[in-house]
């Protein structure tokens, strides 16, 4: 093995471009095999990033010795089969999100790591962001005070094209449209990034959850549209809007309201105000602090900090039972709709 660790990619259509693109612009990291159904995905990614390896056979790159670590960027129904095939054939794993489609997919994916001895980690990667990481620090801090609520308002339209190939394009595939493949619609594929990004600042422990949700616009077997809301032990209550059929978008961002301000994390920076002195932050107007020119993308440090916890066994960023509990809530949320009422915690599918 060389210093830097070798990471195999399996699945080269979409979000996997993100990924090895951020890759690239680490010193620890290397791709050295890329694997795709469609070999010319994997040729593509493997010509544009220097792996010496690309193939259709998700069994020839798990043979591969150099392949340390495997990062899965697959249909969500694919996760936990490649992730119990890849722990047994000695690789660790780093998955795209949602860890799985169903809570009972991701605890044997857990076991399997767990039983292995290997890492698994989920690629939530909003949580590292520099705007998150700031978050986290002031609401240690006791900036806002006592949390109270917590609203996600993750809105947007997105384009037909969308549910049969990406935002790019780059693979055509009817994973998306389908519960079975993808588990879920807009709440799973985007509004679990901002729960994830909450779980990472506030540790909260949910006790019931209530949604609603339907599918109004599009041409799909899973929602377009829903709300949720949910109590947690500490009596905060959350609060979330999700829709990819928002005519005109407009999503408001995700705001953390504690008993003394309020915390708006945005791509550009954070917005806060606060209501008693707290540094040199001003009181009683909203202030913005502004994002530096220099900080990481969230997707590198993911890769950098599991790549490092492979070398030295620490923890990884978003270790599997990490990204378990943003699935509970996602599962809490349908499974609430399904029944008719509210469902509580733990989450008993």
């Amino acid at each position: 093995m060389t210093d830097k660790v070798g990471f195999g990619l399996i699945g080269c259509g979409e979000i996997a471009v993100a990924t090895a693109q951020e890759i690239a612009k680490t010193s620890t990291v290397q791709i050295v095999h890329t694997m795709d159904v469609a070999k010319e995905l994997a040729s593509d990614l493997a010509d544009k990033y220097g792996a010496p390896n690309h193939t259709d056979n998700v069994d020839k790159l798990l043979a591969d010795p150099a392949v340390e670590v495997v990062v899965i960027s697959t249909p969500h129904f694919l996760h936990e089969p490649l992730t119990i095939k890849a722990v047994a054939a000695g690789k660790h794993v780093l998955t795209e999100k949602p860890i799985a489609c169903t809570l009972t997919q991701a605890d044997r994916m857990i076991a399997a790591a767990e039983k292995a001895k290997l890492k698994l980690g989920v690629l939530y990667p909003l949580r590292l962001n520099w705007q998150w990481r700031k978050v986290a620090e002031l609401v240690g801090a006791g900036a806002i005070g006592k949390i109270i609520a917590v609203k996600l308002h993750t809105v947007y339209n997105k384009p037909e094209t969308y549910w049969h190939g990406g935002y790019s394009g780059r693979r055509k595939d009817d994973w998306r449209v389908s519960l079975e493949k993808s588990g879920g619609g807009y709440l799973i594929m985007n509004t679990s990034h901002s729960i994830d990004a909450v779980i990472s600042v506030l540790d909260p422990k949910p006790t019931r959850i209530y949604a609603e949700y339907g599918t109004f616009t599009t041409d799909v077997e899973v929602e377009d549209f829903i709300s949720f809301v949910m109590r947690t032990e500490d009596g905060a209550l959350w609060s979330a809007d999700g829709a990819s059929a928002a005519v005109g978008g407009e999503s408001h961002g995700d705001r953390i309201y504690g008993s003394k301000g309020q915390l708006c994390p945005a791509w550009d920076g954070v917005r806060m105000f606060i209501s008693e002195p707290f540094g040199d932050l001003k009181v009683g107007e909203w202030t913005k602090i502004s994002k530096p020119a220099d900080a990481p993308d969230g997707r590198r440090v993911m890769v950098e900090q599991f790549a490092q916890a492979v070398r030295t066994g620490g923890d990884v960023p978003v270790s599997g039972r990490e990204g378990r509990r943003a699935l509970e809530i996602v599962r809490g949320a349908y499974l609430s709709m399904k029944r008719g009422k509210p469902v509580t915690f733990p989450v008993q599918e």
